[in-house]
């Protein structure tokens, strides 16, 4: 449960928060209608928030502070969930004076990200598929095309037709206790959806209309500008894996799920701006095979591997060492770098690997086993010997990385995850 009040300029957040509607109304009712030119967001007694309601709400408090309004932020007493806002981001677009920027480099999670411009766009689109590459087991290509897509597409929208003052935000997190689940979240601080698709379908009488408009094929405000597939893509994505899809934008909301299918419901606080989560569920490799068809045609995207690593048919894949990974001193650094090999060694079946070394530091013999140990036991001798070639090893290396590879396949398959 969650409680939210307001005296004077001062807004408490206590419990969970669970859905920002509420928190954002206050927040408007006490700039716009009171007249403050200064807020404070106290969250010291909140226990519990989630990257869904929390980007919405950094979303607004970024346009609020660019138009001039000074807000602060009292963080959370629970240690956890001060440590969530700082890792997150949330603290930092909350409150850049209390708060650093997050270096938080773990691989089940991607900090709130904002971007402004294409560059930026694509280089958060870029880091975001990076990290998937080494936190999920067994990526289909398709799987991950369809995730990327998905996610460039939903990003994009917020620079082509938001109009946003200050971009968009975009975070990830990745969920495998129950599911092989990634959830991304966009949220930016724009016109909305509703107001969007107006400007080219005046036909449109309410906000639930606009949204239940949006998601259908081909549908945009200017075919000139896109092709209208972006949120039909996404919603197709998602609810084909068996995942959930979400969308606030003014006075409505969407949303579909496995267990309840598909609603539109009137929001009677309007969220200024949209909001888009989209959980994507990889458990069953197959089912996102043909998700992406537009005019009846299955459509198939240029994926991250094959602009990034793939070449010709047979060509062998140059993968730096150095430019991979941060550290190389413990198991927690060396299994989302194996991860992110072995996905890239079965996603480009037809090209090997060079793995070069230049410039690496010496490996601890733990970083060597979690990588080139479980990786050769999970190939098998041969084709690890026919798919794997480590270049530029210095002798220490080579004989930690022989002897990992010596000591697995003695004892076997332990601990290999």
């Amino acid at each position: 449960m969650s409680h939210i009040d307001r005296s004077g300029n001062v807004i408490r957040v206590i419990g969970d928060l669970n859905d920002f509607h509420f928190l954002l109304a206050q927040i408007h009712q006490c700039i716009e209608n009171a007249g403050f030119n200064d807020l404070v967001l106290d969250m010291s007694e909140c226990t519990s928030a989630f990257q869904n309601s929390m980007l919405s709400v950094c979303a607004q408090v970024l346009a609020y502070r660019e138009a001039g309004i000074d807000i602060s932020l009292i963080p959370p007493r629970n240690t956890r969930l001060s440590n969530l806002f700082r890792n997150t981001n949330w603290g930092y677009f909350l409150d850049p004076h209390k708060f650093d920027i997050s270096h938080f480099r773990g691989h089940t999670r991607i900090p709130a990200t904002r971007y402004a411009n294409p560059d930026e766009q694509q280089n958060a689109v870029n880091k975001i598929v990076n990290v998937i590459l080494g936190a999920l087991p067994d990526l289909q290509r398709s799987n991950l095309a369809s995730f990327e897509w998905a996610v460039n597409e939903i990003t994009d929208n917020v620079l082509v037709h938001s109009q946003s003052s200050i971009g968009g935000l975009v975070q990830v997190s990745t969920f495998q206790k129950n599911s092989k689940s990634v959830q991304f979240v966009v949220a930016d601080a724009g016109v909305g959806i509703p107001e969007t698709l107006r400007t080219g379908r005046p036909e449109i009488r309410s906000d639930t209309e606009a949204l239940d408009q949006a998601i259908r094929e081909g549908v945009t405000r200017d075919s000139n500008i896109g092709q209208g597939n972006g949120l039909f893509g996404t919603y197709r994505v998602c609810t084909k894996s068996n995942g959930h899809f979400q969308v606030d934008s003014g006075h409505a909301r969407l949303e579909a799920n496995p267990k309840q299918g598909l609603s539109i419901r009137n929001q009677n606080i309007p969220y200024a701006g949209t909001l888009v989560v989209a959980t994507i569920d990889f458990s069953d490799p197959s089912l996102l095979e043909d998700a992406l068809r537009f005019g009846g045609r299955a459509y198939r995207p240029t994926d991250y591997v094959e602009t990034m690593y793939e070449g010709n048919e047979g060509e062998q894949i140059q993968f730096k060492l150095i430019d991979e990974c941060h550290a190389f001193g413990s198991r927690v650094a060396g299994k989302p770098l194996r991860q992110k090999l072995l996905n890239i060694i079965n996603i480009c079946e037809h090209n090997g690997i060079g793995i070069d070394f230049d410039g690496a530091p010496v490996v601890s013999s733990s970083f060597a086993d979690e990588v080139f140990g479980k990786l050769f036991l999970q190939l098998g001798p041969i084709q690890f010997m026919q798919r794997v070639k480590l270049i530029n090893m210095t002798d220490t290396v080579e004989g930690l990385v022989n002897k990992a590879i010596a000591q697995r396949m003695q004892h076997g398959t332990a601990d290999l995850d």
